[in-house]
């Protein structure tokens, strides 16, 4: 694949509480997004995000409906991973920042190589500093209607 055609890729970096949406609100996140973007699509998901979902497990061991919803979310993406482009990308966050700065640099960053950068967020504050950023989001409406906002 040369340059030009990476370029046009649309690449989704996923936040931990679209993770739990499959189990929260039934939705079908990966196919709904994939099937509202044009042209491949490729699916981030950081270890820092699986790293911060698992210590919410650990902090709140008596919150057994989270860890259901985590539980059916880490499997719809094992089974989506057949379907769709998912890539586990093995980085975590430095002591200095917290993940929403991650997430946005690592977005920031990314728009150097492609054009079309998402981030698949329902955090209000993650979505104003991202579209301050200049970086594109996804998020859900109404609990049920999946919303892109380009900038």
């Amino acid at each position: 694949m040369n340059s030009k055609n990476l370029k046009n890729i649309n690449i989704i970096i996923i936040d931990s509480n679209f993770i739990l949406l499959p189990f929260q609100f039934k939705i079908d996140y990966l196919n709904d997004i994939y099937l509202k973007l044009e042209g491949k699509t490729r699916f981030y998901v950081f270890k820092q995000i699986l790293d911060e979902l698992n210590a919410k497990i650990i902090r709140e061991t008596k919150a057994r409906k989270f860890n259901r919803q985590l539980k059916g979310g880490m499997n719809y993406l094992e089974k989506n991973e057949k379907v769709y482009p998912i890539y586990f990308i093995d980085e975590i966050k430095n002591d200095k920042e917290t993940t929403d700065e991650f997430l946005l640099k690592w977005c920031i960053r990314l728009k150097k190589e492609y054009s079309h950068v998402f981030l698949a967020t329902n955090d209000s504050e993650l979505r104003k500093k991202a579209k301050n950023s200049n970086v594109n989001v996804i998020f859900l409406r109404q609990k049920k209607y999946l919303c892109i906002e380009r900038v």
